[in-house]
């Protein structure tokens, strides 16, 4: 923060200093740049996340409302939406079903899992869904786009990036989960 600070002060006196120079006699103020107020998180893509995933997110991971939630791509391409809150009842094999075959998305699934003997264990995990068949536009906007939509929902335990079924397999993911949990 500091340093933007600093450098936007180094851009106005700059400026200031080049107009002088130039002997014009209009004032030039240069405009500065100043942080939105909003909790929308903003790619590189120019992509933004809705406030309603977070705020589901937060229940989500907070009170176990959902087993999952999936986000899409808005069609005008601009902004990350809520597509399915899913009950707690709901099982892996629902999930996988819900993904579709010719299109991008991102998900967070409570993965509850036994751990042994250290009884029953749960982690948030996060997907991306890339499917070949997807459009090369999509696929890119949303790899362009993971990082605002992961800062935005705090609290992630695992990423898994997954072009197939195979890639997201229940045995997969369980392995990843017990990885982490040692």
């Amino acid at each position: 923060l500091h340093r933007v600070d600093r450098r936007q002060r180094q851009m106005c006196i700059r400026d200031r200093v080049s107009t002088q120079s130039t002997g014009s006699d209009t004032k030039h103020k240069p405009k500065l740049q100043t942080k939105k107020s909003n909790n929308n998180k903003m790619s590189n893509t120019g992509v933004t996340v809705s406030d309603s995933c977070v705020t589901e997110f937060n229940l989500f991971k907070l009170k176990g409302k959902y087993r999952y939630i999936l986000f899409k791509l808005t069609d005008d391409l601009k902004e990350i939406v809520i597509e399915k809150l899913a009950e707690p009842s709901h099982t892996y094999k629902e999930f996988l079903a819900n993904l579709p075959e010719n299109d991008c998305r991102y998900a967070v699934f409570n993965f509850e899992y036994d751990a042994g003997s250290d009884g029953k264990r749960s982690k948030v995990v996060f997907f991306l869904w890339a499917p070949d068949s997807a459009k090369i536009k999509h696929k890119m906007i949303y790899a362009g786009t993971k990082d605002a939509v992961k800062k935005s929902l705090e609290g992630l335990q695992i990423e898994i990036q997954a072009t197939d079924l195979g890639e997201i397999d229940e045995n997969e993911v369980l392995n990843k989960c017990k990885l982490i949990s040692k």
